[in-house]
Order: structure tokens, then C-alpha cells, then sequence
């Protein structure tokens, strides 16, 4: 890769919150940045920031769960190769799971789990031509148990154990795989969630992070080349209290 060859991002839920953060941040260094989501809207609006600052960015409306879309999008990006893909895509409702029911617990598994497989999948050869870094960002509920959210704390224990056997998998190419783990934070999803201000007081730094917070450690685990299959816990010191 030249010198004047820009790096290049995919930035998967690169629409809202944690991932819009990332593709900010990465279009403001000079990256060249792929953002990928459903919402066409929210992808043009973070696109066009990126754009009036300066930086080069390009939507590319996706579902994580749809392989063939996704094909798509690596024959865009393999040409060139890939040096970082962010996968802050996910999402999850609060259900007992007595109350599950099928469609509820596989519209969760397969968009945070799945979609993760496959976002990784398809966009490896890409990530091989460059030796780049891979970072999903993982909702911390994985780290115990957490009641009225089976589906999305299993699927994000899957996600942690996903990451650390392609970062096993991955290394001889040169490609590294990580996850960040944030806590509370502030984005639409805040506001959703159910117990906010009861958990955000047991928080020892007693406040949520900012998105920008969240993705100034993504792209440090995304830069480093010496780390691969960890995750990264960003909750305000929130799992030595509970």
C-alpha cells in the first residue's frame, strides 16, 4: 500500500450512536469510510457530516443478517482490501424468557450473533489483503447473567467466544480480532433502558460514557497490532461492584 493510498473502514450500525462515533472519527483522520446499515436516512446523515468536514465516506444500506447483501458489499471493498471493520451493529428488547417466543429469540441471536459471523466472513479476504483488524462491539450483558435478556446475553457470550477463535484462526494471515465491551452509554438506547438511573448511580464513576469515548477505544483496539482476541471493558468500573 502506498503512502498516498488511504486507509480504508468498514463501520457496521455506522448510523447512530457507538458506530456513527467511529465513522466520525475515522473520517476525520483520513480514513476512507464504508458506513453500513438499514436506515438509509440515518447512513446519508453520517455520511454527510463526514463529507462536509473534509472526509471521504459512502453509504452502503445493509441488513448484518442477509449473507447474499453482504457478499455485495465485500466485492466492493475486497479490490482494495480492508484495513478496519467495526461491527457496532446489534439490538435487543427486554423479555422474560419464559416469554420468549421463536421469532423474538432469533431476530436478536441472528442479528447480533449472526450478523457478526457473517459481516467477519464475508469481508475477510478483504481484511487479509491489508492484514487488517476486526472490533465487534459487544453490550457488556455477556459477563453474568442478566434476566429479561436470554437471547441478547447469549448471543453476545457467543460473539466474545466468536472473536477470540478467529483471532486464533486469523492471526497466521495477519489479521487481528478484538471486541470492546461498553457499559452504559449515552445513545438513543440509553433511554430504553429499563432501571437507567438505578444503575447508572451504582456506576463508581458515577455517570455513563459518551460515544466518543467508546469509539476512541475501539479504534485503539482496532490501531493496536499487538493485541488480538481480548475485550475491552468500558462500563466506568461498573463490573468490579456488581
Amino acid at each position: 500500500m502506498s503512502e498516498a493510498s488511504p486507509q480504508i473502514a468498514v463501520v457496521a450500525g455506522g448510523g447512530s450512536g457507538i458506530g456513527r462515533a467511529c465513522a466520525l472519527r475515522l473520517g476525520a483522520a483520513g480514513w476512507r469510510v464504508i458506513v453500513v446499515g438499514r436506515d438509509a436516512d440515518k447512513l446519508a446523515a453520517t455520511v454527510t457530516q463526514i463529507a462536509a468536514s473534509g472526509g471521504d465516506a459512502e453509504a452502503f444500506q445493509a441488513d448484518v443478517r442477509d449473507w447474499e447483501r453482504l457478499a455485495e458489499l465485500a466485492a466492493v471493498v475486497e479490490p482494495a482490501g480492508l484495513d478496519l471493520l467495526i461491527n457496532s451493529a446489534g439490538g435487543q428488547f427486554a423479555a422474560p424468557a419464559a416469554e420468549l417466543t421463536p421469532n423474538g429469540w432469533r431476530a436478536v441471536v441472528d442479528t447480533n450473533l449472526t450478523g457478526a459471523f457473517y459481516l467477519s466472513r464475508q469481508l475477510f479476504p478483504a481484511l487479509r489483503r491489508r492484514q487488517g483488524a476486526v472490533v465487534h462491539v459487544v453490550a457488556n450483558l455477556w459477563q453474568r447473567g442478566a434476566a429479561g435478556y436470554a437471547h441478547s446475553a447469549a448471543a453476545r457470550a457467543g460473539v466474545v467466544n466468536l472473536t477470540k477463535t478467529l483471532a486464533v484462526e486469523w492471526a497466521e494471515h495477519g489479521v487481528r480480532v478484538n471486541a470492546v465491551s461498553p457499559g452504559m452509554t449515552d445513545t438513543e438506547g440509553l433511554q430504553r433502558y429499563p432501571n437507567r438511573e438505578e444503575t447508572l448511580a451504582r456506576v463508581p464513576l458515577r455517570r455513563a460514557a459518551s460515544a466518543d469515548e467508546v469509539a476512541e477505544a475501539i479504534l485503539f483496539m482496532g490501531r493496536s497490532g499487538y493485541i488480538t482476541g481480548e475485550v475491552l471493558t468500558i462500563d466506568g468500573g461498573l463490573q468490579l461492584v456488581s
